[in-house]
């Protein structure tokens, strides 16, 4: 059996200043977002961050790991001083993870609308996997500079670089991997003489973007159903455990995956709840945790469940 790693301190805490604050632009300083806040936004500058994150060095375990605690976010920046001692996650998320679908990655809670900046957690509604990256020098080389340093913290499904406005789009598979690299990688630099300003991308206005991305969290979706069912029986699986990873609640979850019973009764209320659900079933799906593509990956599930048996 391994040896345990655990983690090691990214810093010093005595090391630190007590007013290693980036330049006053504002009033009151943020210590969550580690930003001034309350100033005029057009004279704020990026500040290169001291501190980053080396996955292959500072990853091993925490007593987070016997708490199931989220990651820890301070270890995403680089500047925990806790190492094995700290109550979060020291590595990178695993589509493995069971999370509160309302939190990210770090156990922050979900907002239901953006910052007006495009920062901070992320959407409630909506799995957002693309980060909005301005700040790097544009040059031939660019686009290879940031897989590079991007692939890091996850899987990369696609990075498109626009030079005319010097901006650049990374989109990753997972939306965990999205989060964890936003926090990683605010502020930093790629050649060492540019400084990063990271956040969250815009929906893509093209159609057929809009078609894909939906494909890929049905295909999502199911992938995580049959990977909770695994080889068992539909009947052994928690439904609480079974819904909960993939968005439903516990109460919707045992609605929809009921058994079937027999008998013109059951034909009858059934008849009546269609068309019932597919009168509503869009708006349900776009104004709470129920998003259309959890509902047909299960229904897919439910068609090939009934037919094996």
């Amino acid at each position: 059996m391994p040896e345990k790693r655990y983690a090691r301190l990214q810093v010093d805490a005595d090391a630190i200043p007590d007013d290693d604050k980036p330049p006053q632009t504002g009033h009151t300083f943020n210590i969550w977002f580690l930003k001034w806040a309350g100033g005029d936004s057009s004279s704020r500058h990026a500040v290169l961050l001291k501190f980053r994150v080396d996955i292959k060095r500072d990853s091993g375990d925490t007593r987070g790991v016997e708490n199931k605690s989220p990651i820890c976010l301070f270890f995403a920046r680089g500047c925990c001083y806790k190492g094995r001692k700290c109550p979060f996650l020291h590595r990178l998320p695993q589509i493995t993870d069971l999370r509160v679908k309302t939190q990210d990655c770090f156990g922050r809670d979900k907002t239901a609308d953006y910052r007006d900046d495009m920062g901070g957690v992320g959407l409630l509604q909506r799995e957002n996997r693309t980060l909005y990256i301005t700040g790097a020098h544009m040059h031939d080389l660019v686009q290879a500079e940031l897989h590079k340093q991007f692939s890091e913290f996850g899987s990369i499904d696609k990075i498109r670089v626009l030079h005319a406005k010097n901006c650049a789009f990374v989109s990753y598979r997972l939306e965990a991997e999205a989060q964890f690299a936003k926090e990683a990688m605010d502020a930093q630099t790629l050649d060492g003489k540019d400084v990063l300003t990271v956040k969250w991308a815009n929906d893509d206005p093209n159609p057929h973007a809009q078609q894909l991305a939906k494909r890929e969290l049905e295909e999502q979706a199911m992938e995580t159903v049959k990977r909770l069912l695994g080889d068992e029986p539909v009947q052994k699986k928690s439904k609480h455990e079974l819904f909960s990873a993939i968005g439903f609640e516990a109460q919707e979850a045992g609605t929809l995956y009921e058994q079937p019973t027999s008998g013109n009764h059951y034909r009858e209320e059934n008849k009546t709840n269609y068309v019932k659900k597919s009168s509503s079933e869009k708006a349900e799906a776009s104004n709470g945790i129920l998003d259309l593509s959890r509902i047909n990956a299960l229904r897919k599930i439910r068609t090939q469940t009934k037919f094996s048996c």
